[in-house]
């Protein structure tokens, strides 16, 4: 039996599995597509088998392709954390990590928090991208990402880090021009303000535990949620924001609190990475300083 030599071919390949395609594995891991074909042929040829059929898609394993990414797979994850059990900790945190986060949390605490990690970890290299937008972690090459709102991706491995209160509010002078407002039910009939102007709903409960769920009439909508705290503060309605965002306009008078009674749902703050990803340890140390820092800053949490 002929020995087997082209380990990196393979690593190669289950890189490319795992990405989901020649494209998305050239993101992940800044090897050009032209590369990661032509070394996929090449460990087909050593092996003599058919492994993948390229499509515009992206791959589609054969049979054998696929028993060997399972095997593999399995067998890199487990030399990897044997590699990872042998080296100091400062060696084992390295690599590049991309990253893709809520602009207005990663500015507040996020950001600070992997300043800190990289002062730590020098030998890690982060490239962190702001987005509001639900961006796609094997499509489009991220290593983490953390999103607002509840989770449904059931192939990725998460984290709930956070659950952000938030309250109702608006300026002083738009409650003025609106005094018979007293009920949840009434909040449909005046203007709001939200990231988005479809499919909004506000769950709200008050001290008796009562539910209502109401769907505002969204007359200003923007994706960045410091721009609907400037708006809320200038009249222009009543918007459901969190405290962390809120908490100096309403400490000058500039927000007040809207149905005090009625207390809004809490957002879930949501790490998600990749199950077989090669930088699982340091992802995990990652979304580990993530949750220091909000528990370090309990006004946001």
């Amino acid at each position: 039996m002929k020995t087997f030599g082209d380990f990196d071919g393979l690593a190669l390949f289950v890189r490319i599995v795992q990405a989901g395609g020649l494209a998305s594995a050239e993101r992940a891991t800044g090897i050009p597509k032209a590369t990661l074909s032509r070394r996929l042929s090449a460990l087909e040829e050593t092996l003599n088998v058919r492994l993948a059929r390229r499509t515009k898609k992206g791959v589609v394993l054969t049979e054998q392709g696929q028993q060997l990414f399972e095997r593999g797979q399995a067998a890199f994850m487990l030399a990897e954390q044997a590699v990872a059990e042998v080296q100091d900790e400062r060696v084992a945190l390295s690599g590049t990590v991309r990253l893709s986060l809520p602009p207005d949390m990663a500015t507040a605490v996020l950001a600070p928090a992997l300043i800190g990690f990289k002062t730590s970890y020098p030998d890690v290299t982060i490239e962190m991208t702001l987005a509001d937008r639900r961006v796609s972690l094997i499509e489009e090459g991220y290593d983490l990402v953390v999103r607002m709102g509840p989770v449904a991706d059931s192939e990725l491995m998460f984290r709930k880090i956070a659950d952000l209160p938030r309250a109702l509010v608006a300026s002083p002078g738009f409650l003025a021009e609106h005094p018979d407002l007293s009920t949840p039910q009434d909040l449909e009939m005046l203007p709001a303000l939200a990231i988005r102007r479809d499919l909004v709903e506000w769950d709200l409960k008050n001290t008796h535990g009562t539910r209502a769920i109401i769907r505002p009439r969204i007359g200003f909508a923007a994706n960045r949620q410091t721009i609907l705290v400037d708006a809320a503060r200038a009249g222009l309605g009543i918007a459901n924001l969190p405290n962390f965002l809120i908490e100096d306009a309403m400490a000058i008078g500039a927000l007040v609190p809207v149905l005090p009674d009625w207390q809004s749902s809490p957002v879930e703050m949501t790490a998600l990475w990749q199950k077989d990803r090669i930088t699982g340890r340091l992802i995990k140390a990652i979304v580990g300083a993530f949750d220091d820092a909000l528990r370090a800053n309990p006004a946001e949490v």
